[in-house]
């Protein structure tokens, strides 16, 4: 049996290697609430704040397909209490039918779509085209 043994792998033009056909996280992004600035991310090109609670995430390297796994979590206080409510997300309305190789929609819902107050995320997990 060969070990391999790395401190760095890059791709063949010295930036980042991309991963395919692999359990992994193909994008993240950490992201302003309501949708208007990115704070982190990978894989991802731009941001795109599609109304109250929804956003668009457009890939730098796209998704082989659009059967990938997106995950989101958000939060907001909605009362003097200051009480954190988790949002849900909602693939309702379109927003999972409308997403492409090059595009994810998220919503986030509390009996109406709603803006998270603080930093909102996203990862997809998939395979790369």
């Amino acid at each position: 049996m060969s070990t391999l043994k790395a401190d760095t792998i890059q791709s063949t033009g010295g930036g980042a290697a991309t991963l395919t056909k692999q359990i992994a996280v193909k994008s993240f992004t950490t992201f302003a609430g309501d949708g208007t600035a990115i704070r982190d991310s990978f894989n991802v090109a731009s941001l795109v704040d599609d109304g109250s609670g929804i956003s668009s995430h457009n890939f730098t390297n796209s998704m082989s397909n659009t059967h990938y796994t997106s995950s989101s979590a958000g939060s907001y206080i909605n009362d003097t209490n200051n009480y954190e409510t988790y949002l849900g997300i909602n693939y309702n309305n379109n927003l999972s039918s409308t997403r492409t190789t090059g595009q994810n929609h998220i919503g986030f819902w509390d009996s109406s779509f709603a803006d998270p107050n603080n930093d909102a995320c996203c990862s997809v997990i998939g395979d790369l085209a």
